[in-house]
């Protein structure tokens, strides 16, 4: 009797099954479906426009100013009507590029003294930079407003309305489109490979598949 062992082939194609089958799973569970025209498309047939808000430091303000700054905040957040999410996340710092814009100075220094003292400034970096990562410490926090409606038009307009008022108040709000929308779940997705890998790049139509491939 002859033992018939699968071929690399045979077991290409069953990767591949596996994967597209985890892919499926992956799917299914995401409560979204597509992400066009400035905005999330959700499995419930609603959509999501997204604002980030810049952090800042309140308390380098004055009394007087703290207390207009969060006034104006609470009635622009109080005269929402419908209902909102805010979403906190953690997100790794891309400490790599600080480093490279160091070494592409040091490269175009005309000045010896110059290039040199760049030179250990960025050994001693490298060390530095390994340790922080290695800590987990290396984090910025970033701050989104998210607010859900049943048509495109009406929620971005209310993305508009809100992003004035709060600009009003002092504070540095940004619409997020497509591609930022793209950064926000591959941090909130993928934590982990966030601190070492940048979010797909938006390439024609976007389908969350690229967000919950394994």
């Amino acid at each position: 009797m002859m033992l018939k062992f699968p071929g690399k082939k045979e077991a290409t194609k069953k990767k591949q099954a596996t994967q597209e089958e985890a892919r499926k799973a992956v799917q299914e569970w995401l409560p979204f479906k597509d992400i066009a025209g400035g905005v999330l498309v959700r499995k419930d047939a609603q959509v999501a426009a997204i604002l980030r808000v810049e952090p800042f430091n309140l308390s380098l303000k004055s009394e007087t100013e703290k207390k207009r700054i969060i006034t104006a905040v609470f009635e622009a957040i109080n005269g929402l009507k419908e209902p909102f999410q805010i979403v906190s996340l953690g997100r790794p710092v891309d400490l790599d590029a600080y480093l490279r814009e160091l070494q592409g100075k040091a490269r175009e220094t005309t000045s010896f003294i110059r290039r040199k003292l760049l030179q250990e400034y960025i050994h001693y970096d490298i060390h530095y930079v390994s340790a922080l990562v290695s800590t987990g410490e290396a984090l910025e926090r970033r701050y989104y407003l998210l607010l859900p409606g049943k048509e495109r038009e009406e929620v971005l307009q209310r993305a508009h309305d809100l992003a004035s008022n709060l600009e009003r108040a002092g504070l540095k709000v940004t619409i997020c489109e497509e591609q930022e929308i793209i950064d926000l779940l591959f941090v909130f997705l993928h934590p982990a490979q966030a601190a070492f890998e940048r979010p797909p790049a938006l390439a024609g139509p976007y389908l969350p598949p690229l967000l919950g491939a394994v």
